[in-house]
């Protein structure tokens, strides 16, 4: 991740990535079943989550409140949601934030249609309708989550009919009544046998530290370390929640979850920095750190695995006392870590840990 916002810095393309980021996710290239990669083991015993694929019906677009955000469409919508593990009978918080431009011009004061797919089961509900914020701290942070204006903040668990989300992952789709254009988010519900890993992206799943780079420009899809995908879902069929941590910029939340789709990852939970511009070094590090420790306080969990390639993920890790760690091609002290250059040597070890399925 380090290279990837030094390139930004030292090439100006903050603004010129982010316009190219502009467009929403629905407008961007679909991957097809045969550009997916095949698995070259099963994944294990445990199913893999599932990847909540039930169609989203057309909705017809309202009026917007304002003439001003009817204007906005024209510079692309960059609209993202935070996903979240939970556990059963904590707040279920659905965090959105709606923008558009490479400016993140703020969609404020205007309507947010929520949508749920209840346990990736094969019907959408209406939740309801809720207003994007009108400023910065219109509303409490929620979960390291700072109000910046053009937000919602929504707790399911207070107005789902029939009670909060049980056990399981949940797809939520948000709608801006205006125009159509959208964001998504997933809530996973862990059970209380819950084991999670987490891994970083840019150079540790991605062939290239500074891939992204590329794959913003061109509008192409970089490539894997071989054995990656086959690691990540070897853990998933052994019942592990996967946790994507990339310090990448937060308009790139949607093409980072669809990369990891596309090259064939198993589906999880995916926290981008939350900063437009994205973190290095010391606050890459501090970044990952505080999101552990988020999660710690809000489900009690650690991951136990945890895989990366920079000095940044060796200090976020070896801080949070995450107990195995794995680094690929690290050139420096790995701290009781993993080193090594293939994933492919380390899946008869991981391949055979103890399962417990959800």
């Amino acid at each position: 991740m380090d290279f990837f916002v030094r390139s930004l810095a030292a090439l100006g393309l903050v603004t010129t990535l982010s316009a190219c980021s502009g467009a929403p996710a629905q407008s961007r290239p679909v991957a097809t079943a045969e550009q997916a990669p095949a698995p070259a083991i099963p994944p294990g015993p445990c199913a893999l989550r599932p990847s909540c694929d039930t169609p989203f019906p057309a909705q017809s677009k309202r009026e917007f409140r304002h003439h001003r955000s009817g204007l906005l469409n024209a510079l692309g919508a960059r609209h993202r949601g935070r996903d979240l593990f939970l556990l059963p009978g904590a707040p279920q918080w659905v965090l959105g934030k709606f923008a558009y431009g490479p400016s993140d011009k703020d969609l404020k004061d205007e309507e947010i249609d929520v949508y749920l797919l209840r346990g990736c089961g094969g019907s959408w509900e209406k939740v309801g309708t809720y207003r994007t914020t009108e400023g910065e701290g219109s509303h409490p942070a929620v979960l390291g989550v700072a109000d910046q204006g053009g937000q919602i903040f929504v707790n399911l668990a207070q107005v789902l009919p029939g009670g909060p989300l049980g056990v399981g992952r949940h797809r939520i789709k948000l709608v801006v009544a205006g125009d159509g254009t959208s964001a998504e988010l997933f809530l996973e519900v862990l059970p209380p046998s819950a084991r999670i890993v987490v891994t970083d992206i840019d150079g540790t799943l991605t062939e290239k530290e500074e891939a992204l780079v590329g794959d913003v420009l061109t509008g192409n899809h970089s490539e894997t370390h071989p054995g990656a995908v086959e690691v990540m879902r070897a853990l998933s069929g052994r019942g592990f929640f996967m946790f994507y941590l990339t310090a990448r910029p937060h308009w790139l939340e949607p093409r980072t979850r669809a990369w990891l789709a596309l090259r064939g990852f198993p589906p999880g939970i995916v926290h981008t920095s939350v900063t437009a511009t994205g973190r290095m070094g010391g606050a890459a590090a501090s970044f990952k750190s505080g999101e552990l420790g988020l999660l710690k306080t809000a489900t009690g969990l650690l991951p136990e695995l945890a895989f990366g390639n920079m000095p940044s993920d060796v200090d976020a890790y070896s801080s949070s006392g995450i107990p195995k760690t794995f680094y690929y091609k690290l050139d420096v002290d790995a701290r009781g870590g993993v080193k090594h250059d293939d994933y492919r040597t380390l899946l008869p070890s991981l391949g055979e840990l103890p399962a417990v399925c959800p």
